[in-house]
């Protein structure tokens, strides 16, 4: 088995709040379906006997995957829910519920270096940080890795190809080295995290400036409002990572036509179910910025997802480090902007705790639907590398 690397200072231990089983339909092997659907379930819970929980996946939605089938429900929650509790799970056991979820949270990226776990953060025990240190769960996470190859044994990412930013390739051990910098950045507890991740942004440019490229900025990076193009970059991105309303086939992509045409089109707003507010309204909504519930949750969020490499490379469509990273950068300052907005229609003071939890689940999920190709991937380069972008978007943040 290659080496596993275990994050230090992620903990996870399910809370049963039952609220991970909800918000989507759970997919199905061939043999998760023939193993869960030949039981009698009717008997076990009214709601399943009037309508079977099973459907089979269509031939776009089983593309590339290995599922048949999944479980749907005419509820938010998955239909073998009782009690906040998995009915499969206690009338057989963990190892009867389907593939994925004995998987969930746990995630995993193979490269070259070795495998590296991570959980994810939709997950309310890795939100609360609950339970044994994953660092001590090391056999129970090495069998979970070999559940994942089982699931997906033609997974093999390729890691050949990284790049600090176009045209400009990157060994992995360069990109290793890189990476602990962005880690040392990132445990700079007693500053403020949007200062550590410009400073992480600030040392890859110069990264760039070493290897021979041309820098965009000199120094100390400027202050100053959002630009326009900022501005919709922001809420096209919000779009895509906190939708309205259930997306259609592919609009969880990145599309730059779509950005275009919202560029001179529509205005650069951030729609909730509802309502809409200009960048400007969210920037002036009070933020619990003292917070260290808030402070340790963003922290983990971003310190997860660089030491999980889920954000550049195989780990993210292909893309660069700088692109990546600056990504990254967004996805703060767009956890604060939306944190404010859901403050906001629930008629609260202030952006609390409650509010970054229900962004930063929402968030997670929308991710994984996120796919980046061709003509998409080369204007994501183009607009996430500039460094005094991603210093406006926090600065504004």
């Amino acid at each position: 088995m290659a080496e596993l690397h275990i994050p230090p200072g992620i903990n996870y231990e399910c809370t049963s709040c039952g609220k991970c089983c909800g918000g989507w339909a759970v997919p199905l092997t061939e043999e998760d379906f023939e193993r869960i659907s030949a039981e009698s379930w009717s008997a076990q819970n009214s709601p399943l006997a009037a309508k079977s929980p099973f459907r089979q996946l269509t031939k776009y939605e089983a593309q590339n995957t290995p599922y048949t089938h999944k479980i749907v429900s005419e509820s938010q929650f998955c239909p073998f829910l009782v009690d906040k509790l998995c009915l499969i799970h206690a009338r057989y056991s963990a190892e009867f519920k389907p593939s994925i979820c004995q998987l969930f949270p746990y995630s995993f990226a193979e490269t070259p270096s070795g495998v590296y776990a991570t959980v994810s953060f939709v997950s309310v025990g890795a939100i609360e940080n609950s339970g044994q240190p994953l660092v001590m769960q090391r056999a129970l996470l090495e069998r979970k890795w070999q559940d994942f190859r089982k699931l997906f044994p033609s997974y093999s990412p390729d890691w050949s190809q990284i790049k600090l930013t176009v045209n400009q390739p990157l060994s992995w051990d360069d990109y290793l080295l890189m990476e602990s910098k962005l880690l040392e950045f990132l445990r700079l507890r007693d500053r403020p995290l949007e200062e550590r991740m410009l400073a992480g942004s600030r040392y890859l440019v110069s990264q760039l400036e070493t290897a021979g490229g041309t820098s965009a900025v000199q120094g100390n990076y400027p202050l100053g409002g959002l630009k326009p193009l900022d501005k919709h970059l922001l809420s096209f991105f919000h779009k895509m990572y906190f939708p309205t309303r259930p997306q259609r086939r592919g609009e969880a992509d990145f599309h730059i036509g779509r950005l275009v045409c919202q560029r001179f089109l529509q205005s650069p707003t951030l729609s909730f179910p509802g309502r809409s507010f200009s960048i400007a309204q969210l920037q002036s909504f009070p933020f619990a910025n003292d917070d260290p519930q808030i402070e340790d949750l963003l922290y983990r969020y971003f310190y997860s997802y660089i030491f999980g490499k889920k954000y550049f490379g195989a780990g993210f469509g292909q893309v660069s480090l700088i692109a990546g990273y600056h990504h990254l950068i967004l996805l703060l300052a767009l956890i604060k902007l939306h944190a404010r907005g859901l403050a906001e229609m629930r008629g609260a003071q202030v952006a609390d705790i409650s509010d970054v939890v229900a962004t930063i689940r929402q968030l997670e999920r929308q991710l994984g639907e996120t796919k980046l190709g061709g003509w998409a991937a080369a204007a994501w380069e183009l607009l996430l590398f500039s460094p005094l972008r991603a210093n406006r978007a926090l600065s504004n943040s």
